[in-house]
């Protein structure tokens, strides 16, 4: 095992016994927890006020708000005018989100069992799981240096918020998630990431058990072979753990999903329910699944790829449970699929 930019390397028995070890984190200070959930309500608070935006913006101009509206049209200035990733953005992302995002947690770890992304990388699709409430460990890959050259693809319902666009612009390589967009980015080959359970996945989010809703999710599988991408699957244990959600009511909840509304119902920390509970987090990232290209794949084809990606994940949360879950617990854990 090779290990980078390690804050403490006393404590790994939660961290895998193979692969390269980016991140680790564990042991942080107080002001360091603090900076690390300030990064976190700020997310949090701009994912909520971004599915919110039409709503807040009719009520400034109905109230007549005259600050309130000036503030929005400034930031969406800023967040649609052209302009490039320079120093000062790096450093924010780097120095700040990057860094104090992941300390919120009690240990945190990111790990790759393939070889680190390189900048001239093309033609790789990073599949995130669990979407989680607010895919709090795919965020902290898209805040990640690692990862600068990978575009994050997010709801379109998020992207094209100015909020949202504004905060994602600043910390990392964002994109939307919609097939025109991502048809675009494949005939430039660009690298991609995107959880495919979409909200349909943060809604059946349980704290008790761990799933992912892929079943019927086969359409980036079908864009990958059109365009012979690599998928690599990519695991958050802890996800789980950020927040509670309210079970049931599964068919009225995924029903609101389809027409991209959240059906989330959820809470974290008792004293401010919007920031998370601070758990473990470890994202792994797993080995490439090599797809070949074929420009008119069949129902057959997309199946047939598709189950080869389901055993992939699955084999990537089986070879490391025992390790963040230890060897009892570990080995009651199994991944469930919807």
């Amino acid at each position: 095992m090779r290990t980078a930019n390690t804050k403490d390397s006393s404590e790994t028995s939660s961290a895998p016994k193979e692969g390269i070890v980016v991140s680790q984190s564990s042991n942080n200070s107080l002001v360091e927890t603090i900076l690390g959930g300030f990064v976190l309500v700020a997310f949090v608070t701009t994912w909520f006020s971004s599915l919110a935006s039409p709503f807040i913006l009719y009520y400034t101009i109905v109230t007549k708000n005259h600050v309130v509206l000036s503030i929005i049209i400034v930031l969406t200035t800023l967040a649609y005018t052209p302009w490039k990733r320079g120093s000062v953005i790096g450093l924010f992302r780097t120095a700040f989100v990057d860094r104090y995002h992941k300390l919120y947690y009690k240990k945190y770890s990111m790990t790759f069992q393939r070889p680190l992304p390189d900048p001239k990388e093309k033609e790789i699709f990073y599949a995130f799981h669990p979407h989680g409430m607010f895919c709090l460990g795919y965020s902290t890959l898209y805040h990640s240096d690692i990862m600068a050259n990978v575009r994050f693809c997010f709801s379109t319902a998020l992207f094209l918020s100015p909020f949202f666009q504004l905060w994602s612009r600043l910390t990392g390589k964002p994109g939307k998630a919609d097939k025109k967009s991502m048809l675009s980015y494949m005939k430039n080959g660009e690298s991609l990431a995107l959880p495919p359970g979409g909200f349909e996945e943060a809604t059946i989010s349980s704290s008790s058990q761990d799933r992912v809703y892929i079943k019927k999710r086969k359409g980036f599988v079908k864009l990958c072979l059109m365009h012979g991408y690599s998928i690599v699957p990519c695991y958050c244990f802890g996800e789980k753990n950020t927040y509670n959600n309210v079970q049931g009511f599964w068919k009225l909840r995924l029903a609101l999903n389809s027409w991209s509304i959240p059906a989330i119902c959820f809470w974290g920390m008792k004293l401010l329910p919007i920031l998370p509970k601070r758990c473990e987090l470890h994202v792994f990232v797993g080995s490439d699944l090599k797809l070949p290209k074929i420009e008119n794949p069949t129902r057959k084809d997309v199946e047939l790829w598709h189950g080869k990606y389901v055993e992939a994940l699955e084999k990537l949360f089986e070879n490391n449970k025992l390790q963040v879950y230890g060897e009892v617990e570990g080995r009651n854990r199994h991944l469930e699929l919807w």
